[in-house]
């Protein structure tokens, strides 16, 4: 499928009835397409086909815009997609295991990509499916998995990203590395989202509402220097560090899950790539086990098992696929990591009200201040199956 700058101009990619136009003349014609809602950073639709794909009755295609695309006057490099697409790609041939995980567990597994049109910004890949969820709406939804789903899901995804990260800290993988070196991007909004705001959100005036509930508010001087240096320190690593491949922005709702018609686990996809870089290993398993932890915060009666469950079975997976990645501060790291994500991103997304928001922010200010112990670690926190 080919395409010149004039004709994309013709089609307004942001719309259906811009994209099925753009794609009627292509081996991907559609007689539907349909908006996909949940993501920021894309314009992304369901295509329903004329005629099947490699098998497949429905594709999705994701286009980009040089902004976010619900704040436009936000700036999004549009090599996004340069990054997404060889992520996607590396990650299918050579961590994506043919074979099912352990026990015959369904593996997790990436969308295959068909095509990526740089000039029109479209990548078109495979549909995780019509009745896909993504983790975090599942978890949150009136039918919650049972805690043997969360734990065959969790084992999955510890499976998955410790292969990920084993793969990448090869020495032949190299190479790879520097690809994703590269991505300035990815890096700048990594330190953003959770370290460049850590500090603003204990001391903004006025406080934020969560924050001003804490027990002990304002949050003292001497915690706030050792958080300092706790940004200093990650900042500096997630511009440097070459440890493996990272996904970059592993979490909850970058995963997407399948559920047969009797609720067993049918198959696990992780999505959105574009922050894929060379980096700190424990920031993806901090990242996701903080939006887990949510879970058993905000929605304990309803979720708090299978969450919990989940996060066990993750972090045992990984610890057996990750090829030794665990060694060292990689709990500590992963448990500061946490503490960051539950102060910086929790209160400012909704979980809940101030009221329960300031619980998540208390927890992680513990996570930051003791994630240095290994005793801590250890006896204390949910990163206990890494030590």
């Amino acid at each position: 499928m080919s395409s010149s700058h004039e004709e994309n101009e013709k089609h307004d990619l942001s719309t259906p009835t811009g994209v099925q136009s753009y794609l009627a003349s292509t081996k991907f014609a559609s007689h539907t397409v349909t908006a996909l809602t949940g993501g920021t950073g894309n314009f992304a639709f369901r295509l329903h086909l004329v005629e099947p794909y490699d098998g497949k009755k429905t594709l999705v295609a994701k286009h980009a815009r040089p902004y976010v695309a619900s704040r436009v006057e936000m700036a999004f490099d549009l090599k996004r997609q340069t990054f997404e697409v060889e992520a996607l790609r590396q990650v299918k041939q050579h961590v994506v295991s043919s074979s099912s995980s352990a026990g015959g567990l369904s593996a997790a597994t990436v969308p295959e990509v068909y095509h990526f049109d740089e000039e029109a910004h479209v990548i078109i890949m495979e549909d995780c499916g019509e009745g896909s969820m993504n983790l975090k709406a599942l978890m949150m939804g009136a039918n919650a998995p049972s805690v043997e789903v969360a734990r065959e899901i969790g084992r999955a995804l510890g499976e998955f990203l410790g292969r990920l990260h084993a793969w990448g800290a090869r020495e032949e993988n190299s190479k790879v590395l520097d690809t994703f070196f590269e991505n300035a991007q990815g890096k700048a909004i990594t330190s953003w989202i959770t370290y460049g705001r850590l500090i603003s959100t204990l001391t903004s005036t006025p406080p934020h509402p969560a924050v001003s509930l804490l027990p002990e508010f304002p949050v003292p001087e001497s915690d706030l220097d050792d958080i300092r240096a706790i940004i200093s320190e990650r900042t500096e690593e997630i511009q440097t560090s070459r440890e493996t491949l990272t996904m970059g922005d592993f979490w909850t709702g970058n995963v997407m899950v399948n559920l047969r018609a009797n609720s067993s686990l049918d198959s696990v996809y992780v999505i959105d790539w574009e922050l894929a870089k060379a980096g700190v290993a424990a920031l993806d398993v901090g990242q996701f086990c903080a939006e887990m932890l949510c879970l058993d915060v905000f929605r304990k009666a309803k979720a708090g098992e299978s969450a919990r469950a989940l996060i066990e079975e993750f972090l045992g997976a990984y610890r057996g696929s990750c090829g030794g990645m665990v060694e060292g501060h990689f709990a500590n790291v992963a448990a500061k990591h946490v503490g960051a994500h539950l102060v910086a991103i929790t209160p400012q997304v909704g979980w809940g009200p101030p009221e329960e928001s300031v619980k998540a922010v208390e927890l992680g200010l513990e996570y930051l201040m003791e994630g240095c112990s290994d005793r801590w670690v250890r006896e204390r926190s949910i990163l206990a199956p890494l030590m």
